[in-house]
């Protein structure tokens, strides 16, 4: 059986195409991505798709684990990043609302209830819940209910070491 040579390379560059548009349709739903910079950088890549598609964003460093409340930061941050990030930033409204100051404006425990079911929250009537509701085109935060009570304190916690002076790197934004 003889082979074409011609129809080998087609059948080989095609199916190399077909990797590559899987691998960029991952990266740009967020499931993986990768840096040919430095290892040392931490930098996303800017996509340059769209004008404001995506926002190059440079984490700010967090703090060692034996610092006041320094577990709990990292830990939030894993947390944030699985379970929040979606529809939360901590400065900008993504989905739903910037999550910058949430715990001077609201309780722990408010909190607390509202991750684990904001449905039930608006339901209650609470004026602020309600608000926050209709703030946001009326669509319902999903439940929560799998995150503990201190697991929710530890996002939180992240959340405010984002804007704390103690943390001076700062997030990069770039069009």
């Amino acid at each position: 059986m003889r082979t074409n040579p011609a129809a080998f390379a087609l059948a080989l560059g095609m199916g190399f195409i077909v990797l590559l548009i899987g691998f960029l349709a991952l990266n740009v739903g967020g499931l993986v991505s990768f840096n040919l910079a430095s290892e040392d950088s931490t930098e996303m890549p800017i996509d340059s798709l769209g004008e404001g598609v995506v926002v190059a964003y440079k984490p700010r460093p967090l703090p060692p684990t034996s610092a006041p409340n320094g577990e709990a930061i990292v830990i939030g941050d894993a947390l944030f990043k699985n379970n929040c990030a979606q529809c939360h930033a901590v400065n900008d409204k993504v989905v739903g609302p910037a999550l910058a100051g949430i715990t001077k404006r609201r309780s722990i425990s408010w909190i607390v209830s509202w991750v684990h079911n904001s449905s039930k929250v608006v339901a209650s009537g609470d004026e602020y819940a309600v608000k926050l509701f209709d703030d946001n085109g009326k669509q319902q935060m999903p439940a929560f209910p799998n995150l503990s009570g201190e697991q929710i304190k530890s996002i939180l916690a992240w959340v405010e070491w984002q804007n704390s002076p103690a943390n001076s790197a700062g997030a990069v934004a770039a069009n």
